[in-house]
């Protein structure tokens, strides 16, 4: 809550709305053409089932790093620092 209100009163070049927690990811991920996302197992994989490209911006050292490997060589997304 504190970093969505954090979010919300930021001034951003281009028109952003934050939401905070939703639970309806699924309809989000349906509406778009992309992912950028850190390389988490949850969502990567719903991604995967939604054919969606993926753009990893990050990851947990050791328990997410693999996750980034396996985007990159299956050649279903890529990694970028700073997308």
């Amino acid at each position: 809550k504190a970093l969505k209100n954090e979010l919300d009163n930021e001034l951003w070049p281009i028109p952003v709305q934050i939401k905070g927690f939703v639970s309806n990811m699924s309809e989000y991920m349906h509406a778009c053409d992309n992912i950028v996302t850190k390389a988490g197992p949850g969502t990567i994989a719903e991604a995967l089932t939604r054919s969606l490209p993926i753009v990893i911006s990050g990851y947990l050292p050791g328990q997410e790093y693999g996750n980034v490997g396996y985007v990159v060589n299956h050649k279903v997304g890529m990694y970028s620092k700073d997308p």
